[in-house]
This record gives C-alpha cells, structure tokens and sequence, in this order.
C-alpha cells in the first residue's frame, strides 16, 4: 500500500534528468550490425526502428512493455528485412551504464534539495526498468526515489492515466516534470496534476527565454493541437524547486 505524502512529485528521465546510453553507445553498435547484415543504410534502419516504436505505441493492441522493447522492436526489423542480429540492446546498457550516461542540470542536488519527509520523489519513465534501472544505479540516482513507475508496473504506457497507479490519490498535491508534451504534459493536465514542462532553451522562444516559469507558461506558442497546457515551463531543473516551494506553501503552507 502506498502511503499517503503532502506531494508526490513524478519525473520523467530521458532528456529531464539524465542522458541515457543509448545514443551514444547502444544504437551504433546494434545499428552498425543491422547494417552489415542487411546492406541497408544506418540512417534508414534508425528510422524504421523509429516507426516500429510509434507504430506499436499507438496499437492499442500492443501490450505496453513490447510497445517499449527495444531489443524485440529491433529483432522484428532485422526479421522483416531477412537476417537477425546478436547485440542486445540491454546488454550493452548494463555494460555502458556508466560511461555513456550523464545527470542533467545537476539534477542530483536538485533531487537532494527536494528529498523531504512530506514529499514522495516518483520516477515515471516510458523506458522499461530493465534499460533504466542500470542507468538510474550507475548515476547514483535510485537512492532518491521511493518509487520507479515502468510500463511494466503496470503494463500500460505513461499516456494512460492507469500508468501512475495509486500515487495520485495518495497526495494533496501531484506534479509531473517531464519533457515530452505528449507523454509529461496531456495526460498529466488531464489528469488535474500541476505540470511542469522542460523546454530547452533553445527550444523557448526568444522572449520567454528570461521570463520566469509561469510567464512562459501562459505565453507559450503551442500548436494548435496542443491544448493542454503546463502551469509551468522550466529551462532547467535548477528552476523546479522554487516551484514546487512556492505551491506547497499556496496549498499547504509549507513554507521555507
């Protein structure tokens, strides 16, 4: 049973605090095998891995953890085109968890600073456990977490509410952070948690880049399509403590 927090706070990983293995070490080995054996263009099998990945995110017949199995989406590509392939993508995360993977924005301290007896700290990763639990050790980050939400917890993706299983009614106040819209912004908003949307700098528009979070967030240019809306649109995790503060006391008064 879960017990009950003032906050629970949700993290997404990739690209909102740390850097995985997988650009830098997985894809050019499996990739560069996949070449050899098919003739075909490493450019061109990176995309139809791509493909596979959407087109099983958005099956909804396919169960969540293939949907995210890189080592099976891999495997059907080099079946389709007529051969197999022997790396494994979970074996070479274990093997480079510790060289090819970085913590973003300090996102250690930021944890730290976060880490309170009143706060429950949640990883909610589309990523399966077995690629993100031998990065989250090797970078040392596990220790902050009371919690790791896969699509294996609950064999759904992170777009279902029913991905954050009991952690939401077990607080007043429920955030996400993340930085993918579709995966850490609509459902979260739908959801009625508070949002908070890494936008890298480059990514916010030059007028915002100096506005504080809420400004941002208010004056964003989102697409048409993206009608959810975050509370908050942060440039670095350095940014998130003072919100999560600044809420805490409005709704709790937790002060400082």
């Amino acid at each position: 049973m879960v017990r009950r927090f003032q906050s629970v706070i949700f993290f997404d990983l990739d690209g909102t605090i740390m850097v995985n293995p997988f650009e830098s070490a997985v894809w050019p080995v499996v990739l560069s095998e996949l070449s050899i054996r098919s003739g075909q263009s490493v450019d061109h099998l990176y995309r139809l891995i791509a493909e596979e990945n959407r087109h099983r995110q958005n099956d909804a017949h396919c169960p969540a953890i293939k949907a995210m199995d890189w080592d099976d989406i891999v495997q059907s590509v080099a079946a389709r085109l007529g051969t197999v392939i022997h790396a494994s993508c979970e074996s070479i995360v274990r093997e480079q968890a510790a060289t090819h993977s970085s913590i973003l924005d300090q996102g250690d301290q930021v944890l730290k600073k976060l880490s309170q007896e009143h706060r429950a700290l949640v990883v909610a990763t589309k990523g399966l456990r077995r690629y993100q639990q031998p990065v989250l050790d090797a970078l040392g980050l596990t220790p902050y977490f009371r919690a790791i939400l896969t699509p294996d917890t609950h064999n759904v993706l992170k777009k279902d509410p029913a991905f954050f299983g009991e952690w939401p009614k077990k607080s007043q106040l429920t955030i996400m952070v993340g930085d993918s819209y579709e995966d850490d912004v609509r459902t979260p908003v739908n959801e009625g948690f508070k949002v908070v949307w890494k936008h890298t700098p480059i990514g916010l528009h030059h007028t915002l880049a100096h506005a504080d979070p809420f400004t941002r967030a208010r004056h964003f240019p989102y697409a048409p399509d993206q009608t959810a809306r975050p509370d908050a649109i942060i440039a670095s995790l350095q940014e998130l403590p003072s919100i999560v503060q600044r809420w805490e006391t409005a709704w709790m008064g937790y002060g400082n």
